[in-house]
């Protein structure tokens, strides 16, 4: 049995627990524990490894645009190369074309450019099935491992504990102090930050705090050959109806059918008729006549009902902090948010540039 104390335990070992630790340890004594023997365990590694500014709601967008330099400066300063050039283009195939116009009426940089050079672009496009199209030619491609290491090794370096395998089964608060009981670990910190991803709200009851209905949905990708010769260096393409998106991976294309069925909190796996839907969709687009997939899995978006994010501090419950409903856009926003996330903790400013309104907007009391 082991005893911790800390100024913030974390609960929770995904993208958004490390990125949090990684910004705050060298200002706090910080805790992370992880319910599984590893960090990153669930949908922080099953993601589509993509940053796009265009991509989710307008306070993820400013957070994806203010996480991208971070994540370069780090890569920089690593001698490491994170990203690849990846454009994505949003594609237009139903005659009501008021999604896309949407998208051009309300994202900065999203540029039209006609359904012949998206089919120039990528030349794997059926153009008699494509309308129109547009580009966001700031999306990149990210090394999501490398990224995950760098927090990791970020959070270590600054001396943050970590506590693997070590699920939170027990919470009370004494006076100003929070103690937990993980595995065969006790930990006492005047705040508990709630980052557990899909069991977020499983959390917040443990501990006595009314839950915002966050909900887990499954996302499936699977990778497969294609019979035509594939060009590594070919832009993402999505659906702006949503039914599929599609880049390369290599020689092989990384694909999703974008279904959003409601699920309990568990290690998801991929089912085999969800798979078939995705190598369907992406055929019936292209001329890439996918073959069987080399690879799959399903990750967990936790979800509010306004799809942003839930944090902040809960009014109701002291030293309790969501960090919660990423939604899926974990990966793209994380640098920032854990910025932001850590100043809020702190009391101090944040200092980024174009993110002065963010929390208000994601607050947990607007639920």
């Amino acid at each position: 049995m082991s005893s911790i104390t800390a100024d913030i335990a974390i609960v929770g070992g995904g993208i958004a627990g490390l990125s949090l630790a990684a910004a705050i340890g060298d200002r706090s004594s910080v805790a992370v524990i992880e319910a599984e023997p590893q960090l990153f365990h669930h949908t922080s590694s099953r993601s589509a490894q993509q940053m796009q500014p265009t991509y989710g709601p307008a306070p993820v967008r400013a957070l994806t645009t203010a996480s991208i330099p971070m994540v370069t400066a780090r890569a920089e300063r690593a001698g490491l190369p994170v990203y690849v050039s990846r454009p994505l283009l949003w594609l237009q195939y139903d005659a009501d074309r008021s999604h896309l116009d949407e998208l051009l009426a309300t994202v900065p940089g999203l540029a039209p450019i006609g359904a012949d050079e998206a089919v120039r672009l990528l030349p794997a496009l059926r153009r008699d099935l494509l309308l129109d199209a547009a580009i966001d030619s700031s999306a990149v491609e990210v090394d999501v491992p490398l990224l995950l290491s760098w927090y990791r090794e970020d959070a270590v370096g600054a001396g943050v504990r970590v506590v693997p395998g070590a699920r939170v089964t027990a919470a009370e608060r004494i006076g100003d102090v929070w103690r937990l009981q993980a595995g065969d670990a006790t930990i006492e910190a005047a705040t508990v930050v709630d980052a557990a991803g899909a069991w977020v709200d499983t959390v917040a009851a443990l501990m006595g705090v009314r839950q915002r209905g966050l909900t887990p949905k499954r996302r499936t990708v699977a990778v497969a050959p294609a019979s035509r010769p594939v060009d590594p260096a070919w832009p993402m393409a999505a659906d702006v109806a949503d039914r599929f998106y599609f880049r390369p991976r290599g020689a092989t294309i990384l694909a999703s059918a974008l279904e959003d069925e409601v699920s309990e909190p568990e290690d998801a796996q991929p089912r085999e008729e969800v798979v078939r839907t995705i190598l369907d969709r992406v055929d019936a687009a292209t001329d890439l006549a996918l073959g069987a997939p080399v690879q799959t899995w399903t990750g967990l978006r936790t979800l509010s009902a306004d799809a942003l994010p839930v944090v902040g501090f809960d009014a109701d419950v002291p030293g309790f902090y969501w960090l919660a409903g990423q939604g899926g856009y974990g990966i793209q926003t994380s640098a920032a948010l854990g910025r932001v996330v850590a100043a809020d903790l702190l009391g101090v400013p944040h200092g980024i540039a174009g993110l002065d309104d963010l929390l208000p907007q994601l607050s947990p009391a607007r639920f």
